[in-house]
């Protein structure tokens, strides 16, 4: 099967083959790896901490509950449900002490760009005080062939959400879909797909399981998607699968 046949019908039809494994870093407020969804999807776990002034990234154990807040292991447990190839990385950048960090967040992303994973989950969008220094990092991931998916604002301020808008980046906004393996292609907007995000049973911590809605979870849908098609067609430029999800998706 090539990448324009396995599109022409379904991305689910791609879980049927043998899939390369595809390392996804997560940068959220951590992952409940113990969960019984997450157990053995979950290689490593790393969490931004404060020093001083400054902030390092340090190792957490695997498998343990590394969320306090909960989003992160909702997020993961999508992309696990979708991917069965996607071996997640935690990269906790929002904790319950330092929820909202910019110096956080940037200090996580650019870990994880120089660690070299693949495909980049940021379920989340920055303030615009952000917008240079996530341009430049974002711009950086692009030409290493590197993918960053973001989540579009649930309640859109000055800008759609950053750095979803960045035609670096691949950006979600939510819909619904009847499976989690439908697109719709956005023409002419900088958030350019819509994934299913509504209505969405995800894991919690704890061994818990809630239902959710919003653009977080359509853009770990959509990163999960990515995940497939990387781990099927191994080498694609960020361009190349933003090409890709366009020719499968609806308009």
């Amino acid at each position: 099967m090539n990448l324009s046949e396995a599109l022409r019908t379904e991305l689910s039809s791609l879980r049927e083959h043998e899939l390369v494994p595809v390392e996804v870093a997560v940068l959220d407020t951590g992952i409940d790896s113990s969960h019984p969804d997450l157990r053995d999807r979950v290689s490593r776990a790393f969490e931004v901490e404060r020093v001083g002034r400054r902030f390092r990234v340090a190792q957490r154990p695997v498998p343990a509950n590394n969320d306090r807040l909960g989003h992160g292991t909702g997020v993961s447990s999508t992309i696990a449900a979708v991917a069965p190839n996607a071996h997640l990385v935690d990269i906790q950048v929002s904790a319950a002490d330092q929820v909202g960090s910019g110096d956080a967040l940037l200090a996580g992303l650019r870990f994880a760009l120089e660690r070299g994973f693949p495909l980049l989950n940021m379920s989340l969008a920055c303030h615009r005080k952000l917008l240079a220094p996530l341009t430049e990092l974002c711009e950086f991931a692009y030409f290493r062939n590197q993918v960053i998916v973001a989540a579009r604002r649930n309640m859109p301020l000055i800008d759609n959400g950053i750095p979803a808008e960045l035609s670096s980046c691949i950006g979600a906004e939510g819909d619904r879909f009847p499976t989690p393996y439908e697109l719709r292609f956005r023409d002419r907007h900088p958030i350019e797909f819509g994934a299913h995000g509504d209505g969405i049973v995800v894991a919690a911590p704890g061994g818990k399981y809630t239902l959710q809605t919003g653009t977080s979870y359509a853009t770990s849908t959509l990163t999960g998607l990515c995940a497939l098609i990387l781990g099927a067609f191994p080498g694609l430029t960020p361009f190349e699968l933003k090409s890709a999800l366009k020719g499968h998706a609806s308009s």
